[in-house]
Order: structure tokens, then sequence, then C-alpha cells
């Protein structure tokens, strides 16, 4: 017979230290990737563009949709499946209710999620991570074989999703996006007027409907089925993970770097060029082929992203383990990136939307992201979680885990 002390959080001594260095680097690339939107450079025209960056500013736009976009949710999605495996092993390991305390420690997310989405900040990945970890709990028990057939047909369903609902002339938003603009506060339908608003019913006004038009968004770009297929990958690479036979597996890490750089290589220089996804486009032949170029672009390419940090760890862990205190507060540091960038750009802050350029907004980038390292190895001195961590856990298990180290 369990009892509640056997279901407690995971001690240090199981982490694996790869793993939250991973997290943290692909917390520097989420942060990359949102600082356009947070700013407002990514709803201001090329006029507005070249007045800040006379410079120029275009090859920075390409490398972007290269590099960037897209492809560090893919190593959280991706992480986020691992954990999911190691998570449930561990669990079932203690003999503890692992389905319920699954549950307990999903929901709970969402709520934070929801928080942080409808609330704040109209970017939010927690929420959507949080509703296909349910997805995740009922796929547990397929085979490895099943799991990679249905990340694979996942992976392919927006480029026929597309084709269907241009076929149908379907909203691709589900509806949601007229939903969101009935929601906004008068103006505030345009991104950078939103961003602007200094009253605080307004921005809150604005932040609902924002919430809507994000999961508007992730339908208009069928990020639900991608998030999932990277997810089964994930829940996958556990197994292997736990089995001894994922980062040991010289042969299977040069397989995927090789061949994600050169989907990555040869789709991402055409996604750029065409421009990326976008926001509520029409249906074109245009936006068909970004939507197949973002397929064999973004996700290969993130997974080479991870594949390269693995190999790498092999000779440079020395430098790379720097990363492993910010993942392992990376729901304290992701929340906190929001808040940093709120205060400094929104009307309710400082008010900087749309004034800076991306030349200096990559600046502000590293200069946050290099205080939260040392914010968080300072703080992990002294204390066994970060905050946002701490208190996610004492919720999942009714009880507030001890915080501070023994000394």
């Amino acid at each position: 017979m369990s009892h509640a002390s056997d279901a407690g959080p995971s001690a240090g001594k199981e982490r694996f230290e790869i793993l939250d260095a991973l997290r943290g680097f692909a917390l520097f690339g989420i942060f990359l990737a949102n600082i356009r939107v947070f700013s407002g450079w990514e709803f201001i025209g090329d006029e507005e563009r070249s007045a800040l960056a006379p410079g120029g500013y275009q090859w920075i736009e390409f490398l972007n949709l290269a590099l960037v976009d897209g492809k560090f949710y893919t190593l959280f999605a991706l992480l986020f499946g691992i954990g999911f495996a190691l998570q449930l092993q561990r669990l079932e390991a203690r003999g503890a209710r692992a389905t319920r305390i699954y549950l307990r420690r999903t929901t709970i997310l969402l709520f934070i999620g929801l928080i942080h989405m409808f609330l704040v900040w109209l970017g939010d990945i927690l929420t959507p991570y949080a509703l296909l970890g349910f997805v995740l709990l009922a796929v547990r028990r397929w085979s490895d074989r099943g799991l990679l057939i249905a990340a694979g047909i996942a992976l392919m369903l927006p480029i026929a999703g597309y084709a269907v609902f241009w076929l149908l002339n379907l909203d691709k938003s589900l509806g949601l996006y007229g939903v969101s603009f009935s929601l906004m506060p008068p103006g505030a339908a345009n991104p950078i007027v939103d961003l602007r608003l200094t009253d605080w019913g307004d921005r809150l006004q604005a932040a609902i409907g924002g919430g809507v038009l994000r999961l508007g968004y992730l339908f208009d770009t069928w990020r639900w089925p991608k998030l999932f297929a990277i997810m089964l990958l994930g829940l996958w690479a556990g197994r292997r993970l736990m089995n001894g036979e994922l980062f040991e597996n010289t042969r299977l890490l040069v397989s995927v770097l090789v061949i994600g750089g050169i989907c990555g290589g040869i789709a991402g220089p055409i996604l750029a060029a065409l421009g990326g996804l976008g926001f509520n486009r029409p249906y074109s032949l245009q936006g068909f082929y970004a939507v197949v170029a973002y397929t064999f672009a973004v996700i290969p390419l993130g997974l080479a992203y991870a594949a390269a940090f693995a190999l790498a760890w092999r000779f440079a862990s020395g430098v790379l383990r720097i990363l492993a205190a910010p993942g392992r507060m990376a729901l304290t540091n992701y929340l906190s990136q929001t808040l940093i960038s709120v205060a400094v750009f929104y009307g309710i802050g400082l008010g900087q939307a749309g004034l800076w350029s991306v030349q200096k907004l990559l600046g502000f980038v590293c200069l946050v992201f290099l205080a939260q390292v040392i914010f968080s190895h300072l703080w992990l001195r002294a204390f066994r979680y970060g905050p946002a961590e701490w208190l996610w856990r004492g919720l999942t298990y009714g009880k507030l885990p001890a915080l501070r180290r023994a000394a």
C-alpha cells in the first residue's frame, strides 16, 4: 500500500542534467522568437522598420524565419514528451497513483497557462502543452511503432488540412478570430494599438480578446497536430532515454542531425522567402507552399538542434552545463520573461512598443537571459526549486515541499 510520501517530487539525483541544459537552451530561443511580438516589431510596417534600423534588417528577418521561428517550441514540446515519460516511470516505480498525480499536475499547469494567456500575454505556450498533455496520457501505452506512425501522420496533417479547408472555404480559425476582435476595446484590434494601451481596464479587455485570438491562431497555423507530433516523438525518446538508448546512441543522434539539418537547410530558406505562415492570411497557392515548407523546415531542424546539443554535450558539458540552472527553473524564467517584457514594452509599463530596432531587441534578449542565468544559479544555491516550480509541486502533491536547501 503506497503512502502520500511515496509520490513526492523527484529528488535532484534523479534529474538528467542534459535535459535541464537543453531546456535552458530552448528557453533562450523561445524568448528570442517571442520578443518580436512582445516589442511590437512584428506589427509595424516596412517604413517604420527601415527608420528604426537604417543599416538594414532584412537579413535578420530572413535568419529568424529560417533558423529561429518555431524551432524552439519544437524543443520545448519534445522535452515535454520526454518529461512525461520520465514522470510516469518515476511515479509508477514509487507505487504512487501515477495517473491521478499526473492529471493533477497537468491541470495546475493548464490553470497557470490560462491565466497567462487570457490575463497577461496571448503568446502563451503552457495552455496548449497542458491540453495535449491530457491526450498523451491516453496514448502512453502505445507501442514505439504506433507512436512513430501517429507522429508522422500528425506531422503531415497540416498539409492535407490546409488543402481541405481551402477547398471547402472553411475559416481556418474556426471563427475564433471574429470572436476575438469583438472582445477587443475600440481600436485595439490593431496589435500595435493593443500593446500601447495605458488604461488597465482596456488592457485586461484586450488580454482576454488576445487569449481567444491565440486559440484561433493555434488552429489557423495547424499548431495542434504539430505539437502533438513532437510530443509523441518526445514520449518515444523518453522511453529510449530510460533504457540508455538515446544520448548514448551516436548513430541515432547523427542521423537526426544530418537529416534534420538537410531538411531545414533546404526548406528553411524557402519558408523565409515565402514570408512564413503569417497571420489570418487568405488561402493561396503561396500559403499552401508555406505550410509544406514549414512542415519540412521547422520540426526537423528543431530536432536537429536537440541532436547537435546532445552530441556537443559529450565534449563541452562543462560550458553547456551553465544552462542547466535556468532550465531547472524554466517555468519561473518563462513567466518572468513575460513580466519583464510587459513592463518594458506595454503601455501599462514603459510604453516602448514599436520603438526599438531589431538589433537592439537582440541585445535586450541576451542581457535579460544572462541575468536569468545568473539569478538561477544564485537561487538554486540556496533553494531546491524555482519559485513557480515550488508552488506547482506544492499544489500537485497537496503539500509544499521544503524550499531551502539544508546547510
